[in-house]
């Protein structure tokens, strides 16, 4: 199979991803006389890179179609017009195609949920990292401070030791009941509202 490549939109008219949607038209503009000038003087190539800019600009003019567009592009190893970058990513993507009877816009939409499955469940393993790490920190404290006013005491005391291991017990425990709150009520409603913002 051939190795297509194609420029994205963003490439045709010479801006990055996060150019912002109200100076699209200037720079639009500014390619567009570049290139009327080269159609005027009867250069072929002219016509055909008018039309690319023009497609271009009313893709990435429009806030609801670039929302759009950009998603497609997520999808990275798949071009504008569904064709793989290289050919075993092309023959791969022929093969799901056939093989699932799915199209394009079909196959794209399972990639959009399954990347945004997979951002939840990285979002719940950063969030619940985030926590436990809290935690140990604090239990950390704890057990530092035992030691160093056992160096400065000298001979540790019994009340000393009874009152940092009931310390350290009841810093677990409750802990442990913070964390099945954390993960089991707090994560699952915010989760929620992620999936919702989503939609």
């Amino acid at each position: 199979m051939p190795n297509t490549k194609r420029e994205t939109f963003y490439e045709i008219l010479g801006i990055s991803r996060d150019f912002p949607t109200n100076g699209i038209e200037a720079v639009y503009l500014r390619e567009l006389l570049f290139w009327e000038q080269f159609e005027k003087a009867g250069s072929p190539e002219a016509k055909e890179k008018i039309l690319e800019l023009t497609r271009a600009y009313l893709t990435l003019s429009d806030p609801n179609k670039r929302e759009i567009y950009d998603s497609e592009l997520d999808f990275e190893f798949v071009l504008l017009d569904g064709k793989a970058k290289d050919p075993d990513m092309e023959e791969a993507y022929d093969i799901y195609r056939l093989g699932h009877k799915k199209t394009y816009q079909e196959i794209l939409g399972e990639f959009t949920k399954f990347k945004g499955e997979m951002g939840d469940t990285l979002w719940v393993l950063k969030k619940t990292t985030i926590y436990l790490v809290i935690n140990l920190l604090l239990y950390s404290g704890i057990v530092l401070f035992q030691s160093l006013l056992h160096q400065n005491d000298g001979e540790p005391s019994k009340e000393n030791d009874f009152f940092f291991n009931l310390l350290s017990f009841l810093f677990l425990g409750f802990s442990g009941i913070g964390y099945l709150l954390f993960r089991f009520f707090y994560l699952p409603k915010q989760l929620k509202k992620r999936k919702e913002s989503r939609l």
